[in-house]
């Protein structure tokens, strides 16, 4: 079975996060659940949660992130 054969065969039906286990090969499934879990940015977002950031300073930084770009872009059009 080749390896698109295989991707094929790992998915299933109605779970998007679920892999099966072929021939009993757990090491592929295992890389096939962590590149679902990235791709959907479900570890992202489980790193986020593990602490709490106030909504304010939350807010000040994305703030300061527009400024800079917005600094960039500027600095790029002269």
């Amino acid at each position: 079975m080749n390896k698109k054969q295989k991707q094929h065969k790992t998915t299933v039906p109605g779970h998007f996060s679920a892999v099966k286990v072929i021939d009993n090969d757990l090491a592929y499934a295992l890389r096939a659940f962590k590149r679902k879990m990235k791709e959907t940015g479900v570890l992202e977002k489980i790193k986020e949660n593990k602490t709490f950031i106030k909504p304010s300073v939350a807010r000040r930084t994305e703030l300061n992130a527009a400024r800079y770009i917005q600094y960039i872009r500027d600095l790029n059009r002269d």
